[in-house]
C-alpha cells in the first residue's frame, strides 16, 4: 500500500452515468473501491479499465546491514 491516501474522483454525467477513477492504489489495491462504490450506488459496473497505478510498485526502503561471516568450528576449536 501507498504512503498516499488514496483518491477517488467521480464525475456524474447528465444522463445520471457515474464515472469513478482511483488514484495511488497501487496494483489490486483498487479492487475494493471498485466494489465499495458499487454498493454504495447500487449500481453495476458497466466498463472498467486498469490505469498507471494498477502497473506501479511500492517502493520499500530497508535499511542496509553488515551479516557477520560465521567461523566454522575445527576440530572443536574456533
Amino acid at each position: 500500500m501507498s504512503d498516499k491516501p488514496v483518491r477517488l474522483t467521480l464525475t456524474i454525467g447528465a444522463d445520471g452515468r457515474v464515472a469513478a477513477e482511483t488514484h495511488d492504489a497501487l496494483g489490486q489495491d483498487c479492487l475494493p473501491y471498485v466494489q465499495a462504490l458499487e454498493d454504495l450506488l447500487e449500481a453495476t459496473t458497466e466498463d472498467s479499465a486498469y490505469t498507471a497505478d494498477w502497473w506501479r510498485t511500492e517502493t520499500v526502503r530497508t535499511e542496509p546491514s553488515v551479516v557477520e561471516p560465521q567461523r566454522e568450528q575445527l576440530d572443536g576449536r574456533w
